[in-house]
């Protein structure tokens, strides 16, 4: 993503972009959108320039995701080849070192027996007694299963849709329950979830995605909202989290979506607590092949059903 003076500057990969600007100084920012962290490969620069002047500015991505990107005058460089250079040169070493203790495993002869040395008078060295054997261990047990920190489906849950539609009665769907979480919600059968990571302090992540289809995926973001969670921190909140200007939905709602790059682009944050009471913000960022868009947005629904 482009922005100048904090305007978005529409700008493809690899793509020249030519701005008219005025006279004087700006800010150019630059960053690539992901799903966690929300941006990668950030740079930011302050440029002026004189009346009728073109300034080439130059945009190099790190090859390493949480690095910063390079930006300046052109020629740039990408940042963290060397790192890239490195890690390459320690698995090429690790692949050798793993071939070649294969192969000197294979080519060793089987020793069945040890020599029969002796010292240097003639006298056999006296064979040692056989240690008796370790007594076996008994198994581990099993640690009982941890109870009340899974949640569950609301059935009452009143129904809610901000793009598209919600899951269909018929749909093969998965239900996806982190631990310690407030909430449990729906995704479409044969997605799965793992971990992830967010450059959002005391926030918790996860990414979901199609197992057949990575291109298919939603971020979903947990974190509290500490009280007072007015108006002020909300917004505050949802700046952190949206790439870029959001519509407000309700007062405790807001999203965007949009096609870029022949990629559908989805986001949305929803404030949520017991008895009305704003305790948590979830966030979503969720992306896909364009004639696929309806898949994460029923499950973008979905959680904002749940959390409701």
């Amino acid at each position: 993503m482009l922005a100048v003076d904090g305007h978005i500057v529409p700008a493809g990969w690899k793509r020249p972009v030519v701005l008219p600007v005025a006279p004087g100084r700006h800010h150019v920012h630059v960053h690539v959108p992901y799903v966690f962290p929300r941006r990668i490969g950030k740079a930011d620069l302050d440029v002026t320039v004189a009346p009728g002047q073109t300034l080439p500015v130059e945009y190099r991505a790190p090859l390493v995701a949480y690095l910063r990107g390079a930006l300046g005058a052109p020629p740039q460089k990408h940042p963290g080849l060397a790192v890239t250079v490195i890690m390459l040169a320690v698995l090429l070493l690790l692949a050798f070192c793993a071939v070649g203790n294969a192969i000197v495993a294979a080519s060793a002869e089987p020793r069945t027996a040890l020599p029969n040395w002796t010292t240097p008078t003639g006298r056999a060295i006296p064979t040692l007694p056989t240690l008796p054997a370790l007594p076996t261990l008994p198994a581990r047990p099993t640690p009982p299963a941890r109870t009340g920190e899974e949640p569950a489906l609301r059935a009452d849950a009143p129904a809610r849709t901000v793009l598209g539609s919600g899951f269909a009665a018929t749909e093969k769907t998965a239900t996806v329950r982190f631990p310690r979480w407030p909430f449990a919600f729906r995704t479409p059968a044969g997605w799965g979830c793992l971990p992830a990571r967010v450059d959002i302090p005391d926030a918790e992540a996860h990414i979901c995605a199609d197992k057949t289809n990575p291109g298919k995926r939603a971020g979903v973001l947990l974190r509290s909202c500490p009280a007072p969670c007015d108006t002020a921190r909300t917004t505050r909140m949802t700046a952190d989290w949206f790439s870029a200007e959001p519509s407000r939905v309700d007062n405790t709602t807001n999203v965007r979506d949009g096609v870029e790059s022949n990629r559908y682009e989805l986001e949305l944050d929803h404030f949520f607590g017991p008895a009305d009471t704003l305790t948590w913000q979830v966030g979503v960022a969720a992306t896909a092949p364009p004639k696929d868009r309806g898949e994460v947005q029923k499950i973008t629904n979905d959680i904002l059903t749940q959390t409701s």
